[in-house]
């Protein structure tokens, strides 16, 4: 056993792979000129969206708040006959 030698011997290519190439660094863009162009994109972006008519957001908005009242009322409602046939129920025993 004395006779065999380990090979320690570290070969180039292995140790070539080992090497991470540098990263090399990018210039920081600063903050003030990031939020100039977030701000000018963001208003190209608002002027392609295509809106509503007005008269058109206004009938949306009277039949949103019309189904909102109807059903808190509904809810409402049930929720008073739910608790007046429990307290009926709770007086039976």
């Amino acid at each position: 056993m004395a006779d065999i030698e380990k090979n320690t011997e570290v070969t180039p290519e292995k140790n070539d792979a080992a090497k991470k190439p540098e990263k090399k660094k990018k210039d920081k863009v600063k903050l003030s000129e990031r939020l100039v162009k977030f701000w000018r994109d963001y208003k190209s972006e608002l002027k392609k969206i295509v809106w509503c008519p007005w008269k058109q957001v206004k009938n949306n908005t009277i039949v949103v708040v019309i189904i909102v009242v109807l059903t808190s009322a509904l809810i409402g409602l049930l929720d008073f006959g739910f608790s007046q046939a429990i307290s009926l129920l709770g007086g039976l025993f």
